[in-house]
C-alpha cells in the first residue's frame, strides 16, 4: 500500500474553520503537505490569520469570520462561493 498515494489532496480545495491555530492548524499543515492546492481559514482574531498565511504561504488564504453568527456562516460562504467553483474538504473545527 502506497500511503502517499492513498491521502494524496493533489489539486483539492479545503476550508478549516478555526483554522488559525491549534488542531485547526495542525490540519491545515497536513493538507498542504499532502498537497492541497488552496486551504481556506476562518477565525474571528484577524491578527491570528495572518500569522498563520503568513507562516504557511499563499495556498492558505484567510477569511475572517464569526461562525458563531448565521450572519458570519452566511458571509463565510459566500466568500468562498466568490473564490472557487467547489469545495472538497470542509472541517468545522471552530
Amino acid at each position: 500500500m502506497d500511503i502517499q498515494s492513498l491521502f494524496n489532496l493533489n489539486g483539492r480545495v479545503a476550508v478549516v474553520t478555526g483554522g488559525s491555530r491549534g488542531i485547526g492548524k495542525m490540519i491545515v499543515e497536513g493538507y498542504l503537505k499532502a498537497g492541497a492546492a488552496r486551504v481556506y481559514i476562518s477565525a474571528r482574531k484577524v491578527d491570528q490569520i495572518e500569522e498563520t498565511v503568513a507562516e504557511f504561504g499563499s495556498q492558505v488564504i484567510g477569511l475572517p469570520c464569526d461562525l458563531s453568527t448565521v450572519d458570519g456562516c452566511l458571509s463565510l460562504a459566500e466568500q468562498i462561493a466568490a473564490r472557487e467553483e467547489k469545495v472538497d474538504i470542509l472541517v468545522n473545527n471552530a
